[in-house]
């Protein structure tokens, strides 16, 4: 009927008592908190979460409650063509990379994020290292006036990291104590322009304190 209602009574001492009015006769029930809880969470009917197609080099997504996407793909290659102050660094050896980027839900990148995790199976403990380039502040990359493609699609951010790389690079954020040898920007390059990725591990990177990989995720 139109007037048929529940009233919802809870009490200071957790008590939960429900005024039923039905076809004009009124009743009382009491019931558990947690059976109310359980009634309101199976009430709501929550929309399906399609991907579609993801990116091989993905490694997860998250989803919040406004439509924003925060997804982590891996850098598929251990070099990329680096363009650091006016000089090309062709097939520059690179540690392990993983980006993170922040999608509204149009489609636009609000954030990007960076990390060096260590080699070997991926795990929310695998240990992270201090990023010894520059344009990095802990995990945040700046992007500076770079306008950064919408992406229509998850499969669209494929090829992202590639593109995050291939923007021209200069001494913004860079510390020389986040690589072991004390290197400034330039010495840096030139003495790693001829090494491999094992040797970032064995001779340049620093692990970031009290930082795994499940706090870049």
């Amino acid at each position: 009927m139109k007037d048929d209602e529940i009233i919802i009574h809870i009490k200071e001492d957790r008590t939960v008592k429900l005024k039923i009015i039905e076809k004009g006769s009124v009743k009382t029930k009491y019931i558990k908190p947690e059976t109310l809880f359980e009634a309101i969470k199976n009430s709501i009917k929550a929309d399906p979460l399609f991907t579609g197609i993801l990116p091989s080099n993905i490694i997860s997504l998250r989803q919040s409650d406004d439509g924003s996407r925060y997804a982590v793909l891996e850098y598929a290659y251990d070099s990329a063509d680096i363009n650091y102050n006016g000089t090309e660094y062709k097939s520059f050896p690179l540690p392990r990379l993983i980006f993170g980027f922040m999608l509204e839900k149009s489609g636009r990148i609000s954030r990007v994020n960076l990390g060096v995790p260590e080699l070997g199976k991926l795990t929310p403990d695998t240990k992270m290292f201090f990023y010894p380039f520059s344009n990095v502040s802990r995990f945040s990359l700046c992007t500076g006036g770079n306008a950064l493609p919408k992406i229509k699609n998850l499969q669209n951010l494929k090829n992202m990291p590639n593109y995050m790389l291939s923007l021209p690079d200069n001494d913004d954020y860079y510390n020389s104590s986040h690589n072991r040898k004390n290197l400034e920007r330039r010495d840096l390059m030139e003495h790693l322009a001829d090494k491999d990725r094992r040797y970032y591990y064995e001779n340049i990177l620093i692990p970031m304190p009290d930082t795994k990989l499940k706090d870049f995720l």
